[in-house]
């Protein structure tokens, strides 16, 4: 995919982007739940209580779906070589003279 003059396409990485994304759901979730409960912890707490404490989900939620799609693209620059893996370790006595 050709993104500008300089980058040229985004490739998919993985790695623990799926579980900063999910993590990001729950506390998504969270939110939500709170939202829907402020009411009835308003009852107990009181308004401004539990209004304060309905937002650090929400945005920890944003937080680490961000981060999760940080980590999950690539973005390589055209007429870059992509970085090459280190050789796999090997044991002492694999290793071939030539």
């Amino acid at each position: 995919m050709r993104l500008s003059d300089k980058f040229e396409y985004v490739a998919l990485k993985g790695g623990r982007a799926p579980y900063y994304i999910v993590a990001g759901l729950v506390f998504l979730e969270l939110n939500r739940l709170l939202d829907l409960f402020t009411t009835v912890l308003s009852w107990f707490f009181g308004y401004q209580v539990s209004v304060t404490f309905n937002d650090p989900p929400a945005a920890l939620a944003g937080f680490f779906i961000a981060l999760g799609l940080r980590e999950m693209y690539v973005v390589y620059i055209r007429n870059s070589k992509a970085p090459k893996k280190p050789p796999a370790q090997t044991q002492l006595g694999d290793v071939e003279k030539p």
